[in-house]
């Protein structure tokens, strides 16, 4: 379960920034994560939850966005946005075809990173 490491990771960021503003609480955590990064966002804000028990982010909600995909094509140069299909989010398989001239020649460019976005604070 990589989610509750994920997870820890989350809080130590937003509690490092909490502390260096002189907050005695957090009350919200913006993440924004790329939909290939197979992160599920209920286990996540479970973890979370778990993560943050007894300390100065206990409580606080963990909003999460997911971005779509990118990918760009080796053979035409163009951009597409991916998604994944429920299948592909059981196996970690996928292969992305360009949405412009259906190759299978892509790489991913976008969508495999997470970044807190924005922290609310007390």
């Amino acid at each position: 379960m990589h989610e509750f490491a994920f997870a820890y990771d989350i809080f130590k960021v937003a509690e490092a920034t909490a502390i260096k503003h002189g907050a005695k609480r957090i009350t919200e955590v913006l993440l924004e994560i790329g939909e290939l990064t197979l992160i599920v966002p209920d286990l996540l804000r479970r973890s979370f939850e778990m993560a943050t028990a007894g300390s100065i982010a206990e409580g606080a909600y963990l909003n999460i966005q997911v971005l779509p995909g990118k990918i760009k094509c080796r053979e035409c140069n163009k951009i597409s946005s991916v998604t994944l299909s429920e299948e592909s989010q059981l196996t970690g398989n996928q292969l992305f075809r360009c949405q412009h001239c259906e190759s299978p020649n892509t790489e991913i460019i976008d969508g495999k990173k997470a970044n807190v976005k924005n922290i609310k604070i007390e």
